[in-house]
């Protein structure tokens, strides 16, 4: 089965700033650590990379005196966001105790901030949909679909808007979706060849006219979208670009016959492989001389360089639901108008697109964008302010390929070294996001590796760029990336856990400077400390180990 687009992002992961290892030069701590409030010792910017020698504290959770004058004059109130407690500047220094929750962190700041909602300083919240929750259980089993470990959960949108409050109260931007298009009705053979894989996070789009059926109906999906905006929060879908290769249930269902139906059970997806076959081998007796299902999608829908109009595919004479007419176009124009519908129909705020082409997403995008104002015309108590349409091409924009923030690879360097390499990354690419599955460093939460799991967070919330949370991340999903959302377990350490990140999301909504500002490092013998600052908005993070 063609890897889905959240699949595509995890498989496009690069380990940050695995070059390269800043030295670390503990000698001074033990003779200066029983002094909080020594003189600064060293200031730098981004453009000292490697040359600085970053810390690791040993002061722990207790009164910190912390030098700020660079940034608050004397007689000024300073907060630390993480726990609510304050100080007032004298001698150009603040003492404050970092919360036995944080992992050593203080979080200071001056003021809040009105910070207008910007694309590229986003926190995107990365849903599989059928693994999320499970607001209608009539539509679980939909096309003949049987539950199966690689198959549909029964996730949808209906369970997505049950769920607006928690994400909401989360302190997240926008909401990315696995594709809710109709896809594939039955099993595609997996990987291996011997397992049969339902696409319940995309990867296999049938009919980009329709919703599937297992995420929900069209008034869910606008009640969700519109609720979604009513609390702050933008929707993007992914979605694919080319077309994929029929299930044997597409193949009965549209009645697309084989050469010899002898080889097939009466019903056709329950087909099992003859010896010497696996899984690969389920279309065989479809296939014409040239290896094609003619009734199909022609070759040229999956190529980048195809030109001149093409036909959309006999099939849908038999398809019961469609909006595809039997017509002969460009495929970027029939594309286009196909993805500029829901936009128009719903508001959603963007696409991000698998296997496009610069054409087709130039199309897509300039296409779109006149649709979504146009919807905002005529849908102005719903849209929010500031709102542009955006259009992610994942072949072509290399700042949307996540950056992995992996603190458990990362295990011999203290938090200090990682955050720093962290804002040190070269910046082409800005979006980040944790991998917690491919090549999974970190076992299940327990008291033991708990402070990896929030430390790892505090890298990510508090890098620089836009972010990618994976859904999950924030309670320590168990499993596989495509597991389901741990609701019943959110108790004791993972809900410990949640609290960390609503801490550091409610900080950097508060703060453009986290997001675009400049970085400067401050380092001293008794903790490690970072300014971010732009023309409005200025914060220090303050670290003390633990």
């Amino acid at each position: 089965m063609k890897l889905s687009v959240s699949a595509t992002l995890i498989s496009l992961s690069l380990l940050v700033g695995c070059q390269s290892t800043p030295s670390t030069d503990n000698s001074s701590l033990s003779e200066n650590s029983s002094n909080p409030s020594s003189d600064i010792a060293k200031s730098t910017n981004n453009d000292a990379a490697d040359s600085v020698d970053i810390i690791c504290p040993q002061l722990g959770i207790q009164p910190v005196t912390v030098a700020v004058s660079d940034l608050w004059a004397d007689g000024e109130v300073v907060t630390d966001a993480y726990t609510g407690r304050i100080a007032q500047v004298k001698n150009g220094s603040v003492t404050l105790t970092p919360s036995r929750h944080s992992g050593g962190l203080l979080l200071l700041e001056s003021k809040k901030e009105e910070v207008p909602f910007q694309w590229k300083n986003a926190t995107f919240y990365h849903i599989a949909t059928d693994r999320f929750f499970n607001g209608n259980s009539w539509n679980d089993h939909s096309y003949g679909r049987q539950k199966t470990a690689q198959g549909f959960q029964g996730g949808d949108i209906a369970g997505l808007t049950q769920k607006l409050d928690y994400l909401a109260e989360l302190g997240v931007d926008v909401l990315w979706l696995s594709t809710p298009l109709e896809q594939v009705h039955g099993w595609l053979p997996g990987k291996n060849g011997k397992s049969p894989e339902y696409p319940y996070a995309g990867g296999a789009t049938l009919d980009w006219t329709q919703l599937d059926t297992n995420m929900g109906t069209e008034q869910e999906m606008r009640t969700f979208v519109d609720s979604a905006h009513q609390l702050g929060m933008r929707v993007v879908w992914s979605v694919d670009t080319v077309p994929s290769e029929p299930s044997l249930a597409d193949l009965q269902q549209f009645n697309i016959q084989p050469k010899d139906a002898s080889d097939l059970p009466s019903y056709w997806n329950e087909w099992q492989p003859k010896d010497g076959q696996n899984l690969t081998n389920y279309l065989d007796v479809f296939k014409d001389a040239n290896g094609q299902i003619p009734q199909w999608w022609s070759p040229a829908w999956s190529d980048p360089s195809s030109e001149g109009n093409i036909s959309t595919p006999e099939f849908f004479a038999n398809k019961p639901v469609t909006n595809v007419a039997q017509v002969s176009r460009a495929k970027n124009e029939v594309l286009t108008q196909w993805v500029t519908t829901w936009v128009a129909k719903f508001g959603i705020d963007g696409v991000v697109l698998s296997d496009s082409t610069p054409q087709l997403t130039q199309k897509i995008e300039a296409s779109a964008s006149k649709a979504f104002e146009l919807w905002k015309t005529h849908n102005q108590y719903k849209a929010l302010e500031s709102s542009s349409f955006l259009v992610v091409d994942l072949n072509e924009k290399e700042s949307f390929k996540p950056q992995i923030v992996s603190m458990q690879k990362n295990k011999d360097q203290c938090f200090s070294q990682f955050t720093y390499r962290l804002s040190t990354t070269e910046k082409s690419h800005d979006l980040y996001a944790i991998n917690w599955f491919e090549e999974r460093g970190l076992d299940e939460l327990s008291e033991a590796n708990y402070s990896e799991y929030r430390d790892t967070a505090s890298a990510l919330l508090l890098s620089q760029g836009n972010l990618a949370i994976w859904y999950g991340d924030e309670t320590a999903k168990s499993g596989e990336a495509y597991s389901e959302m741990n609701w019943d377990q959110m108790t004791g350490l993972r809900l410990s856990l949640m609290s960390h990140w609503k801490k550091l999301l409610a900080f950097r909504a508060n703060h453009s400077a986290l997001s675009d500002g400049e970085y400067q490092v401050i380092e001293n013998n008794s903790y490690y400390a970072f300014i971010r600052k732009n023309k409005s908005d200025n914060v220090m993070v303050v670290y003390t180990g633990e």
